[in-house]
């Protein structure tokens, strides 16, 4: 049977009669697994390894279940998905019309008491085709007690109305944080409600985080954490956290570390932490603009949390038209009249390659790991070329640097890549969402064709992973590996089958390369003696089943350290 306690007093596993996938390329299925206090002691055959086990050793019987190694989320955001946990769903994923979605907004404003926030996420006018921005007229209008947030799809731009500003200060004098983060106004100087990008959103997410309330945001942020246990994950990367209050790095730690610190198992007493309970590993990059989170040497955390890097933004989104392209963006009805780009837009660079450069330097030298958001051609050629600049043909150190998402990563940037030893991480649901979008009205046919080329990483041996960017889309990595295999959108149409890899390349991605991503392929990433025994236990076999049915695969447990972190039955 499957466990269901939280192995708190049996300490002693064995698991047998399943699949057994092991991501170990020597032996790449076993007959069982044995575990002592959360590490792999043994793999191989049964009777051979049960024959040796400890007598209180608590034996699982898989019954033709697959076990894995637990997955591990290259890239996702916890603390945003905290944020928008719970709120108005105006997605292109529930709603199909303009119409639909926008009584569904009326209707759930009014189940708002006044001066309530009233937080919408997923507005999205490429899957919402006749979708307009909302004015802040409309908002006031249908919103008169309550500040409205708007947030879309891709979390680079938002939408609010006249309470929001009044609540954060934010004016028609607040002068923009950046030229390419700013509070759009309009003729006559007013503020129409759209906000671009991170920095301008900042004084609204403090806003919101204050109204909520501590207590809340613990909450939350537990059901988070709890809920990539969910999908299959036992690890997770926490990609850019930004903050000014150091207790959110302290409540993630307390969450997720290995062993809490006494005055934190006293703050637990006193109910200012939450309770602990197994849970997800968690290794952090904070954002550039938070090196004050980062510890004095990267010596830190241990195995179950550790702060790794910093993360910087070259570019944006292709649907904001912020993504950075060596060639323009299609003139479309959908990039000039409803995304109001300019005729032969490209995009541009958030920050200049003098700047990057500089950034690489201070904390490369720190010995700190680089991750950078990475979407158009040109933005990651500039990337590389900044890297190539800095290292000046000296001997290439471990940093194992990365680049996030790499929509529109070329076969002499993926050559560079593989020489300066960086290393990519796909965001794949572009493909699945967006793929007819891209190709008709926003990119053109050669470049989708070429979007996300995974295969050709995989040929000059780049070690990839892939994420879903939560909570721009759920952290699903079956649903990952599916788009990875089969690399069709959600119109059943191919996009690049050169660049389909395997499910074994995927399940690679998702366990053993993500974890060398992180410098932990040593304890983690696959099912290895003297590694943590860290599981996904799976309804069914990824490599018996047709790939077109991989995303229907479920989720039965997920165990860290040996310890249940998730269950969804048990077995007799």
């Amino acid at each position: 049977m499957i466990i269901t306690d939280n192995l708190t007093t049996n300490k002693n596993l064995l698991f047998y009669n399943g699949s057994i996938i092991t991501m170990e390329t020597g032996t790449p299925s076993v007959e069982a697994v044995y575990v002592e206090n959360g590490i792999i002691q043994a793999t191989g055959d049964f009777k051979e390894i049960s024959q040796a086990i400890h007598p209180n050793t608590k034996k699982i019987d898989l019954d033709g279940q697959t076990l894995l190694p637990g997955f591990i989320d290259s890239h996702t955001h916890p603390v945003l998905s905290t944020f928008m946990h719970g709120v108005v769903d105006l997605s292109g994923f529930t709603h199909r019309t303009k119409g639909e979605l926008w009584k569904h907004f009326e209707e759930s404003v009014s189940k708002y008491k006044p001066g309530d926030w009233i937080l919408c996420s997923g507005f999205d006018q490429v899957l919402i085709p006749e979708l307009e921005p909302p004015d802040i007229n409309y908002l006031d209008s249908i919103a008169p007690n309550n500040p409205v947030l708007i947030s879309s799809h891709s979390l680079h731009s938002f939408w609010v109305n006249s309470m929001a500003f009044k609540e954060t200060g934010v004016n028609r004098e607040t002068l923009n944080p950046s030229a390419s983060s700013y509070y759009e106004k309009d003729e006559n100087g007013n503020l129409t409600g759209y906000i671009v990008e991170q920095e301008a959103f900042n004084p609204f997410k403090k806003a919101v985080i204050q109204s909520l309330g501590n207590e809340i945001l613990k909450e939350k942020s537990v059901e988070v954490l709890e809920d990539y246990a969910k999908n299959g994950y036992s690890t997770i990367i926490s990609m850019g956290i930004t903050t000014s209050d150091k207790n959110v790095i302290r409540l993630y730690k307390h969450l997720s570390s290995g062993k809490p610190s006494f005055i934190d198992q006293l703050l637990t007493v006193f109910r200012i932490l939450p309770k602990r309970k197994p849970m997800v590993r968690n290794f952090v990059f904070v954002r550039y603009d938070s090196p004050h989170l980062l510890p004095i040497s990267v010596d830190n955390g241990d195995d179950f949390f550790k702060i790794l890097g910093i993360k910087f933004w070259y570019d944006g989104s292709p649907y904001t038209g912020s993504m950075y392209l060596e060639s323009p963006y299609l003139n479309s009805d959908l990039t000039n009249n409803k995304l109001h780009l300019p005729y032969n837009h490209s995009g541009e660079s958030l920050i200049s390659q003098k700047e990057l450069e500089s950034s690489i330097i201070k904390y490369q030298n720190a010995g700190w790991q680089i991750a950078i958001h990475s979407q158009g051609d040109i933005a990651i050629k500039e990337i590389l070329e900044s890297f190539n600049k800095v290292t000046n043909h000296k001997e290439i150190a471990d940093y194992r640097h990365r680049l996030e998402h790499c929509l529109l990563l070329q076969e002499e940037s993926i050559q560079l890549m593989a020489n300066l030893n960086i290393h990519p991480s796909f965001h794949i649901n572009h493909l699945y969402y967006y793929g007819e979008a891209l190709k008709e009205k926003i990119i053109g046919k050669e470049r989708t064709h070429q979007l996300l080329p995974i295969k050709k990483a995989d040929d000059h041996s780049l070690i990839y992973s892939l994420h879903a960017d939560q909570p721009m889309f759920p952290s699903e990595p079956l649903n990952l590996l599916h788009i990875a295999v089969n690399r069709r959108t959600k119109e059943g149409k191919v996009i690049g089958a050169q660049n389909a890899i395997s499910v074994k390349k995927g399940l690679k991605a998702l366990t053993i390369n993500a974890a060398w991503q992180i410098k932990m392929e040593d304890k983690i990433g696959s099912i290895k003696k003297g590694k943590y025994a860290d599981f996904v236990i799976l309804n069914q076999n990824p490599f018996t089943i047709p790939t077109s049915e991989i995303r229907n695969i479920k989720v039965l447990q997920t165990i860290v350290n040996g310890k249940t972190t998730y269950i969804e039955h048990s077995l007799e």
